[in-house]
């Protein structure tokens, strides 16, 4: 349970001080202090404002983040004209972006409704308790939403066996184990011989009815004011209570701790948990009890030397049977004032903050907060990220299972001084987000060259969102946003990288690796028509061809049936003639490119020649063969007819004939 701290203390402290101070920097045009450099992630990210129509000018935050990691939040706000400052509850699924806030008194008239304290039960169901002035008197009255917050219950009047005097400053809690039973305390007036007190009540019907007697706290019988209660309930359902108390004049304000471990039934021995001897003062108590009982108590204190009102923290180990001496939380070694702490656990962690001055300048108070480490509290971070143009108090704080972070706190500035001052009041938020997102790049792809092709971040999460993404491509090309188109102008192996941001500053990447194909065909050269004669060898020359990656084979079609399929190469065209030849490269991706040319071969004069040489040669020969058949022919067929015998058996001599040149016979031989 987180509880507002004192409201009436805090009005009477710091309003009027920030009411003057803000009026006075207006009128002097006093320059706000720069702001410092950036932190480091994971730090608090963009403050947003919470409170909104129809309950704005709002304040006194009181805020829990359930089991289902959604920060619930109560208010008080100005609710119009007809029903004057009203409580609000609003939520939020991530610190940023908060519901169109709900009212949830349900009086009719224009009395206030202040303070308000939330808490949830395990299932997440919402208790609100605030301070009521509809009866004439300030009563604390309750409600509680079953529904996540769309109703809220009927109110019920908390204090129901005092009707008098004045009971503020409610605080409340639930049993761990049995939500129908809520405790209930508050500060009560309703003894003026002991000045205001401690008083408690419980419910064990859920809320719809308190069980009377309440039940007085401080057991000091002077009329020394009590104030600022605040109660948890641990997981042993034992049930605690903090308060501040002057009882010990000697000894200034203290802060007094009891416990209950019979359910409220009755409480035991009231100890202080403040150990210092002197008289300093301890005020603003905030409690609470976290998941293995260790019972944390903070609060503001003014003993520490030399340092001004600081923040005192101890933690109880032993079911509050004794604190350990405080140590103080604020880092600073300044004397400026620190004051409004606010506690709040999740499982074993614990997270404190609280209004802080030591950023000085015109607009000094600031929103701070430290974690508990199980042995210590952490270096301070400062939670608002403005530039010293708001003042900056009552902080609220609230912590989910993964350690994350969010504070709400009310925030002053001018919007006008003239004709006269107008003072702005308002809620804002901010979260620091531990937990680092986890990017997705999608799966490898492969795709053409100079086509785009998406690329999809959308995969990607966070706890509580993206902030921002950027992509690198991997070819010195860059784009913002989780989803962008691409194309790449060259082909091969690239690796994209997706970078993705969540609020506070945490990063993650991943990478998608990209197979670009070639789809640019090698250019093909060396090929050009030419003129040669008839047996000539040829060059041909193709290795100027080029391609973006490079040629990987060649082929030469010399056009008369004959090929090469090297870079260079020689040919002999055996019979002149046109010849279509052509030239085709190829690259490693298949791409392909082929240039014609034409190749022509004059005939040859000497071979000319001897062709018809030959030719004659061989006309004659076959003349000559054929006279000589003839010849032989004649010749044959007068033999046969000078051996034929005539009818009377007598041979028929020859007709005499010129001798035949070729019937001459040889000269006699000699004796």
């Amino acid at each position: 349970m987180l509880r507002p701290p004192n409201a009436r203390g805090f009005k009477a402290i710091f309003v009027l001080p920030i009411m003057i101070a803000l009026v006075a920097v207006a009128l002097l045009g006093v320059i706000a202090t720069p702001a410092a450099a950036g932190p480091a992630a994971p730090y608090f990210g963009a403050m947003v404002r919470v409170d909104q129509a129809p309950g704005y000018q709002g304040g006194q935050s009181s805020m829990a983040i359930g089991s289902d990691g959604v920060v619930y939040l109560a208010y008080s706000g100005w609710g119009g004209s007809t029903t004057g400052t009203d409580v609000f509850f609003t939520k939020s699924s991530n610190g940023r972006s908060w519901t169109v806030p709900l009212r949830v008194n349900d009086d009719a008239g224009g009395t206030a409704q202040t303070e308000p304290s939330l808490t949830l039960d395990p299932s997440n169901n919402i208790y609100i308790a605030w301070t009521d002035g509809r009866s004439g008197n300030n009563d604390v009255y309750f409600s509680k939403s079953t529904t996540g917050g769309a109703s809220f219950s009927p109110n019920v009047r908390v204090n129901i066996d005092i009707t008098t005097n004045a009971q503020t400053e409610p605080s409340i809690a639930v049993d761990p184990v049995n939500p129908h039973l809520i405790h209930a305390v508050w500060t009560d007036t309703r003894t003026p011989a002991n000045g205001p007190d401690i008083y408690y009540i419980n419910s064990t019907d859920g809320g719809l009815s308190f069980n009377p007697p309440s039940v007085r706290v401080n057991t000091d019988a002077t009329a020394a004011e009590q104030g600022a209660p605040a109660i948890a309930v641990a997981p042993d359902r034992s049930v605690h209570i903090v308060w501040r108390d002057p009882s010990n004049a000697a000894k200034g304000p203290d802060i007094y701790y009891v416990k209950s471990t019979n359910l409220g039934a009755s409480w035991g021995t009231v100890v202080t948990v403040n150990r210092d001897t002197g008289n300093a003062a301890q005020v603003e108590p905030t409690l609470a009890v976290n998941a293995t009982g260790a019972i944390f108590v903070a609060w503001t204190d003014s003993s520490f030397t030399g340092t001004g009102p600081d923040i005192a923290a101890t933690v109880s180990t032993n079911g509050g049977a004794s604190f350990p001496v405080a140590v103080k939380v604020n880092d600073d070694t300044g004397t400026v004032q620190q004051g409004q702490p606010t506690l709040a656990v999740n499982g074993d962690r614990a997270q404190l903050a609280w209004s802080d001055y030591r950023t000085g300048g015109p607009y000094p108070y600031a929103i701070y907060t430290s974690s508990y480490t199980g042995v210590s509290w952490s270096a301070n971070v400062r939670v608002n990220g403005d530039t010293g143009t708001n003042f900056e108090a009552n902080p609220a704080v609230g912590i989910d299972a993964a350690g994350d972070v969010v504070a709400a706190w009310t925030s002053w500035s001018v919007v006008t001084t003239f004709p006269v001052p107008i003072i702005q009041q308002g809620i804002l938020a901010s979260v620091r987000d531990v937990v680092a997102p986890i990017a997705s790049a999608g799966s490898s792809a492969t795709m053409d060259q100079g086509t785009a092709a998406s690329f999809d971040g959308s995969g990607s999460a966070d706890n509580l969102g993206i902030a921002s993404a950027s992509w690198d491509f991997g070819d010195g090309s860059t784009a913002m946003g989780l989803m962008d188109s691409h194309s790449y102008a060259n082909p091969g192996l690239y690796t994209a990288t997706l970078t993705v941001w969540d609020y506070s500053g945490n990063a993650a990447t991943a990478t998608r690796s990209v197979t670009v194909r070639d789809m640019d065909a090698p250019i093909p050269r060396g090929g050009g028509d030419r003129t040669a004669d008839e047996g000539q060898a040829l060059f041909f020359d193709g290795s100027a061809s080029s391609d973006n990656v490079g040629v990987t084979s060649y082929l030469w079609d010399f056009g008369d049936g004959s090929n090469a399929t090297t870079a260079t190469t020689t040919h002999v065209y055996a019979r002149a003639g046109t010849y279509t030849a052509k030239l085709t490269v190829k690259d490693a991706a298949g791409n392909t490119a082929t240039t014609p040319f034409t190749v022509t071969i004059r005939p040859s004069g000497l071979l000319t020649y001897i062709e018809i040489l030959g030719g004659t040669v061989g006309l004659l020969v076959i003349l000559v063969g054929l006279l000589t058949w003839m010849l032989l022919g004649v010749r044959k067929r007068d033999r046969e007819q000078v051996h034929r015998p005539a009818s009377g058996g007598h041979p028929i001599p020859p007709p005499p004939t010129d001798a035949d040149p070729l019937d001459m016979g040889l000269p006699p031989r000699g004796p």
